[in-house]
Parts: C-alpha cells; sequence; structure tokens
C-alpha cells in the first residue's frame, strides 16, 4: 500500500485530472441512476390484477368534425359500435372502453393554487386530510372485470362493482388505515374537499399500484360516461386464458380497417404491457414517451462518459509502457504489474467516490435531487420500501454506481496493461 500511494503522488499531475474526472462521472451517474432506479423499482412491484392479458385499441379519427357540435354523441354511438364488434371476437373475455380521464387524475389545490403531486385529489376523513388517487370510470363499461380488479368487500364480484353509480370505492390499504379493516369500511362516508360532495363507501377493492412511487390508496368514483373530453381514447381488451397476446396484436393490427366507423377507426393495438405508464397504469400510452426518452437519454449520456472514463485510463496505462519494462527488468510479474495499475485505479475511484457521496448528499439537501430525499406529505401513504429509507437507498445508489465506475475503470486498465506487460524489456526500454 505505501508503494502504491507513492506512485499515485509520484504521479499526481495526472492523477489530478484522472481523479477530477472520475468525480464529475460518479456524480452524473448519481443524478441520471437514482430516478431511473426508484421508478423501475416501482414498475416491478405487483400491480395487483392480471394485466399480461390485456390488450389496448388506441381510437383514431378518420374524418375530422367541422365542428365540435354532437362530436361526443357519435363517439359514444360509434366507439359503443366498435366495442361490440371486438367483444365478438373468440378470444375476447371483456371489453372496456376508456379515455384519460378513467385513470388517476389531479385537482389544483384551491388553497395554494399549485397541482397536487402525483395528481392527488384532497379527501377528509373525521377532520384529517388526506391525498389520494382519485381513479374514475364510467358504470356499465365493465371496468373493474376488464383490468381484473377484485372486491375485498361489499360486493361479490367485480362484474357488481362495475355498476356502482353512487358513492365510491376504495382501496385495502385505505379501508385499513382509515377503518382498521375492509369490513369496517362499508358504509361509511369519505368527504372530497374540493367538490365540497361526501361520498359513501360501497365496497373494498384490493390494491394496485397506479403511479411511480408506493401509493395504494385510491378511491374509485363513476364518472358518468364516456365522452371525447380526453387526450385519447382507449379501449382496454381483456383476453381469455390460454390466447397468445402477440399472435392477436398481429392479427387484428392486420384486421384494423375493419372496425372503421363514420368518424372513428382502432389506429392500432398494443399489448398493455408495453404501453403502462409512470403515472397512469389505465390509460394514455403516449405518457410512457417521457419515462422511455428520459432512460434513452440518461443510457446515451452515462455510456459516452464512461466511454470517456475508459479512453482516459486506456491512455494513461499505455503511457506506463516504459515503466513496466523497467519493473519487468528488475524481475516484478506480469501479474504483480497489472495488479498495481488495477489497485492505483481503483484509489482512484474509491476516493472520488466518496467526494460524490458528499457532494450529491448537499445536492439533494438543496432539494435539486431527485427521489432520494423528497419529503413525504404527511396526508400521503407511509412507504415502506427501501425508497423511504434513505441512508439505505443512498447506500444501493452509491453502490451500484460504484460498481458501474470500478468496471468502467478495470476495463480501461487492464486491456492495455495486458498489452504492455507482454511487451518484452528490451523492446519497452528501446527509447529510454
Amino acid at each position: 500500500m505505501k508503494q502504491l500511494l507513492k506512485n499515485l503522488w509520484s504521479q499526481r499531475a495526472q492523477n489530478v485530472w484522472l481523479f477530477a474526472e472520475l468525480v464529475l462521472v460518479c456524480f452524473v451517474a448519481c443524478t441520471q441512476i437514482d430516478p431511473i432506479m426508484v421508478k423501475l423499482y416501482y414498475r416491478s412491484l405487483p400491480k395487483g390484477f392480471d394485466n399480461d392479458r390485456l390488450v389496448v385499441a388506441n381510437i383514431a379519427f378518420i374524418k375530422l368534425y367541422e365542428t365540435m357540435n354532437g362530436r361526443d354523441d357519435n363517439f359514444r354511438k360509434e366507439s359503443k359500435h366498435i366495442k361490440q364488434k371486438l367483444l365478438a371476437l373468440d378470444e375476447v373475455e371483456q371489453v372496456n372502453r376508456a379515455h384519460d380521464n378513467m385513470g388517476v387524475i389531479g385537482l389544483k389545490d384551491v388553497e395554494k393554487g399549485v397541482i397536487l403531486p402525483d395528481y392527488k385529489e384532497k379527501f377528509s376523513y373525521q377532520g384529517d386530510t388526506l391525498l389520494l388517487n382519485s381513479i374514475y370510470y364510467a358504470a356499465g363499461e365493465h371496468f373493474f372485470e376488464t383490468y381484473g380488479i377484485q372486491p375485498v368487500s361489499g360486493c361479490s364480484s367485480a362484474k357488481e362493482l362495475s355498476v356502482l353509480t353512487d358513492g365510491c370505492i376504495i382501496s385495502r390499504s385505505l379501508a385499513e388505515h382509515l377503518f382498521g379493516s375492509a369490513e369496517a369500511a362499508i358504509g361509511k362516508n369519505i368527504y372530497e374537499l374540493y367538490l365540497d360532495v361526501h361520498y359513501t363507501i360501497r365496497a373494498v377493492v384490493e390494491d394496485v399500484h397506479v403511479s411511480d412511487s408506493y401509493d395504494t390508496w385510491h378511491i374509485y368514483r363513476d364518472c358518468g360516461g364516456i365522452d371525447m373530453s380526453g387526450v385519447q381514447n382507449l379501449i382496454v381488451i381483456r383476453l381469455k386464458p390460454d390466447v397468445n397476446v402477440q399472435r392477436f396484436i398481429e392479427e387484428q393490427n392486420n384486421n384494423a380497417p375493419r372496425y372503421a366507423s363514420e368518424h372513428f377507426t382502432i389506429g392500432s393495438f398494443t399489448a398493455y404491457n408495453d404501453i403502462a405508464t409512470s403515472k397512469n397504469l389505465f390509460s394514455i400510452p403516449i405518457q410512457s414517451y417521457s419515462f422511455n426518452l428520459s432512460v434513452a437519454t440518461a443510457i446515451f449520456f452515462l455510456i459516452n462518459l464512461c466511454l470517456g472514463v475508459m479512453g482516459t485510463f486506456w491512455m494513461q496505462t499505455k503511457r506506463r509502457t516504459e515503466e513496466s519494462g523497467i519493473m519487468r527488468a528488475f524481475g516484478a510479474t506480469r501479474g504483480r504489474i497489472m495488479g498495481m495499475f488495477l489497485a492505483e485505479g481503483f484509489v482512484l475511484t474509491t476516493l472520488s467516490m466518496i467526494i460524490t457521496c458528499i457532494l450529491y448528499l448537499n445536492y439533494v439537501k438543496t432539494g435539486l435531487g431527485e427521489l432520494c430525499i423528497n419529503p413525504q406529505l404527511p396526508q400521503c401513504q407511509p412507504d415502506p420500501t427501501w425508497v423511504a429509507d434513505k441512508p439505505l437507498h443512498f447506500c444501493i445508489l452509491a453502490g451500484i454506481v460504484y460498481v458501474i465506475i470500478c468496471i468502467v475503470v478495470s476495463i480501461g486498465i487492464l486491456i492495455p496493461a495486458w498489452n504492455i506487460v507482454r511487451t518484452k524489456p528490451v523492446e519497452a526500454l528501446r527509447e529510454e
């Protein structure tokens, strides 16, 4: 170790730049990997419903309206006709017409004039304010049957849930938080602050995940019907067991023109798992574009930064050909020389990671960081996962970044080091 530190100090002019580059790359890697790591973890959690047999049909215009008059009426009629055609297919078990209001939505906080986080709405029970995800469905559209969300109490089947028009339905975790059990929640009232309305709880359903957080406090309400107010209008299809999803999609994409009506048609069929979004797992496949773009951008920059680090260590190692020749002339083995070069790289990487941790902790404490230390609102459901455990969260992030940088540095050192230690000492010292 003493010789190792002596070597690093003797080459301090070059190592300063290597160290600075490593700190920068580690810091950028932390900022990019942290949010992606957390979102991918949340997406890996069980959704709470059978989404493997779901397919989404995107409804598209084939004839634009000159005016807005009658647009919604025609959409209701024509989309219902398309739905019936789909329901008649042998592979289809159930169909649900949907739009982006039939999922997680958020209203403005009247007092503060801002959108609440994670598309939540304010509710109250016995004076306590709660921030809940509101999930809207249209009674009679087979919402719960199509998505496979099962009742816990209050109703005996998903079919009964899908026709409820009065009151509300809440998730199991919310019922247990407020009332102790799902059964005790039935018949109780919950108050919505924004609309100034009391809702009677008619049923309790199993928990589902509909956002990039550990959040299963949901309230379901009938939105009254389907119209064209949504950004994107969809038909969600549940296939029968043992039906090949990809084969069904390929066949139906080829047959899409046969579903055309006067103004609408199906633009495309897509597997539900391919369009599940970060903010709304029940609709709007276009929202997944934002997450995919952020992942692609982060990967692009990280690859370029890692290639830069690898290239820097590569060139730095190749410059040490003469040093390797001298060590070989004094009897050093190839393995010892490569081990020394690699150890120097690991020391620089470890020191740079320590500095990065200090910088990143201060970065997130200022509120600029992503998910590592964002405070959870007291009205929200507590998150029991490692994401909310700040020390554990930070250790996992730092460990992932450290391993990635160590691998990059190792590649940048070992390949050129292997080439130079194989060089004969006489050839290595030729220009000495």
